[in-house]
Order: structure tokens, then C-alpha cells, then sequence
């Protein structure tokens, strides 16, 4: 048997050395790159699953944007008689039938012309408003003032004979949504200047006085003109109308007004408290409303399916700051935080396994 020397067997013993360190090398690198494969697989998918979960909308907690303009019968919240200015109806909010102000006196009792009936809480700023129009020489008067849900059914109905229900609803609001039941609404027309629906009430001098100053005095337009001047509004679901105007109580009438948004758009973004989609109440305290400076407080009632419902109150709301939405994890929703913990522990495990790989 012939065994080669060492010189003869050191040549061959060294490459077979080197070939296993360039396969071992080899193998630790195809492992690195299969490590860092999955690591990039893991951290793409990380992302994915927060980018979707980021994505989702977050569940309705607490007031929130305008919804779009669709018919429903939903509830409005609040729609107890205390929180007469935070009370929102529209082509979604109702009051329902049984909503019959408690504390309704006559409007002759602010000293302006004009029939029917206001709630008690508006009528010193009526007055005011009345007396500043007829000193500045442009003087109004009362058209329509509360209008009970009957008297609404009639209404309604008969515009929608009149004119079909589909061109109905754009200037006329169905029953129970109508803000003249909230009792704090008025149709106002120039003193002895006939008819405001007429034309463009704005453009006369005591409709122009009423678009600068009302809202001084408690009262805001509920239908401006919408985007471009047109005059169906997208954003309060209505008509165009110049002389409706709603008492909103001083302070709260100079926030909507300061404010740039309608009435419709105000109140939904800081009060009015039911979830668009569902119809339910949103479980999160309305703001407190704060004392009017024209106002004085008695006992409340909230509505119930009679009209014999008494006692008011005379509180004006204004928005409260820092309503914060409920069901979040440090103010950011449960769903992107549990994501954001499975991301990190996904790229730690991939991290530990390449390592383990790179050490093999």
C-alpha cells in the first residue's frame, strides 16, 4: 500500500480545507439571504396588515363630520326642551310628533307685527332685534312662526300636491323635522312690505340689515345660499331662504357665526350626538350648555307623547372645548395600535432569526 508523503499529501489536504470553508461560507450565505428574504417578507407584510388596519375607519365615538343629504327618521340627540339651541333636525334628525314646546307666547309680546307664537326664550332678543331693524329704518315683522307638527303635516302635504314629493322636500321640510316646531324659528318679512318669498329678501334693505346683524342678537340664517351661490345647498340639505332665521341664544349664534359654517354644520360637528349610520345614540356626555346673559333658568321637561308637557328652561349652549372621542388607546384607535405592536414583534422575530442564521 503505498501512502503518499507529506509533501505529496499537504497540496491536496489544503484545497480540500479551502473548498470546505468556500462551501461552508456558501451555505452561511444562502442562509443570510434566505434570513434577510424572510425578514423583508415579514416586515412587508407588517406594514400591509398597519397600512390596512390604519385605513379602517375608526367606529363613530363622539360627534363628528357632516353626513351627506339623505331622508331618514332618526331621533335627534339632545332633543330634551333645555337643550332648546343645541337641538338639531334636518332631512336626517327628527323631534317626532310629541315635541310641543313648553313655554310658547305670543310674538306680539317682543313688540313686533305679526301673528303666532315663539318660545319665551327668544322673546327678549326679539324684541332687541326688532327695535335695532325699526331704528335703523329698516323694520320687520313676523310670517310664520312655530308651526306644530300638524300644522306641518299640512304644510307639506300640500306643497307635495302641490309641486310632487321629490321637489317638496327640497323647500319644505317633511313633519317632525322642521325647525319652526322647535319653537325658535321665524319666517320674517319686511313690516308692511308684503310677502318676503318673493324675489330675493336678502337684497332688500331690511333683509340685507337682517343678514348683517341678526345673529348679534341670538339669530342665525338657517338656509344660506350653497356653493357658487346656488340655490340648493348641499351642506344644509335645503332651499335657499333668506328670511328663516333661527334663535340660537346670543352666544352661541356669535360662535356659529364667527365660525363660517351653517347652523346644520355647527351643530352636528359639536353637539348633536347620534351616529349618521346606525341611528343610535353616541354614548358620550352632551356639552353642558352654559347660561344665556338674557335668560333665566327654570325646571325642564323633555318631550313625551303629549302637549302637556310644562316648564323650560331659558339656558343658551355654547360648544365646549375638548370633547374627546371615547374607546382609544392614548388617543390613537385600538385597531392601529395592536398593528403597530404586531409589526414590531414580527420584525424582532425576523431580526433573531437572521441573526441565528448569520451565527450558524
Amino acid at each position: 500500500m503505498n501512502i503518499p508523503d507529506d509533501a505529496s499529501f499537504a497540496p491536496g489536504a489544503a484545497r480540500r480545507r479551502q473548498v470546505r470553508r468556500e462551501s461552508a461560507e456558501e451555505r452561511r450565505a444562502s442562509r443570510a439571504l434566505r434570513a434577510l428574504r424572510g425578514l423583508g417578507t415579514v416586515l412587508v407584510l407588517g406594514a400591509g396588515l398597519l397600512a390596512t388596519q390604519a385605513t379602517v375607519p375608526p367606529p363613530v365615538a363622539a360627534v363628528g363630520p357632516l353626513p351627506a343629504c339623505r331622508l331618514a327618521e332618526i331621533p335627534t340627540v339632545p332633543r330634551d326642551y333645555d337643550s332648546w339651541s343645541t337641538t338639531l333636525v334636518d332631512w336626517l334628525l327628527t323631534v317626532g310628533e310629541d315635541y310641543v314646546p313648553p313655554d310658547l307666547v305670543p310674538v306680539g309680546e317682543a313688540g313686533i307685527a305679526g301673528g303666532g307664537y315663539i318660545r319665551k326664550v327668544a322673546i327678549d332678543d326679539l324684541r332687541a332685534m326688532a327695535k335695532a331693524a325699526a331704528e335703523a329704518g329698516t323694520p320687520i315683522a313676523v310670517n310664520s312662526p312655530y308651526r306644530s307638527y300638524e300644522e306641518q303635516v299640512a304644510s307639506f302635504n300640500g306643497w307635495a300636491d302641490l309641486d310632487g314629493y321629490d321637489d317638496a322636500i327640497t323647500y319644505s321640510q317633511r313633519p317632525g323635522h322642521s325647525e319652526h316646531q322647535l319653537g325658535l324659528t321665524i319666517d320674517f318679512m319686511t313690516a308692511g312690505g308684503g310677502s318676503a318669498l318673493k324675489g330675493d329678501w336678502a337684497t332688500t334693505p331690511s333683509g340685507s340689515w337682517m343678514a348683517e346683524n341678526a345673529w348679534k342678537y341670538g339669530w342665525v340664517m338657517s338656509y344660506p345660499k350653497g356653493e357658487g351661490g346656488a340655490l340648493f345647498s348641499d351642506v344644509t340639505c335645503f332651499h335657499y331662504e333668506p328670511w328663516h332665521y333661527r334663535y340660537l341664544g346670543r352666544e352661541l349664534a356669535a360662535n356659529v357665526h364667527d365660525s363660517g359654517l351653517t347652523i346644520r354644520e355647527y351643530l352636528w360637528t359639536n353637539f348633536t350626538m347620534v351616529d349618521p349610520i346606525t341611528g343610535e345614540p353616541i354614548p358620550t356626555a352632551t356639552p353642558t350648555p352654559s347660561p344665556s346673559p338674557t335668560a333665566t333658568p327654570t325646571p325642564s321637561a323633555t318631550p313625551t307623547a303629549t302637549s302637556t308637557a310644562v316648564a323650560t328652561t331659558t339656558q343658551s349652549a355654547a360648544p365646549s372645548a375638548g370633547i374627546q372621542p371615547v374607546g382609544t388607546w392614548f388617543g390613537v384607535d385600538p385597531p392601529v395600535v395592536l398593528a403597530g405592536l404586531l409589526f414590531i414583534t414580527l420584525a424582532s422575530i425576523g431580526f433573531a432569526a437572521w441573526r441565528g442564521f448569520l451565527r450558524s
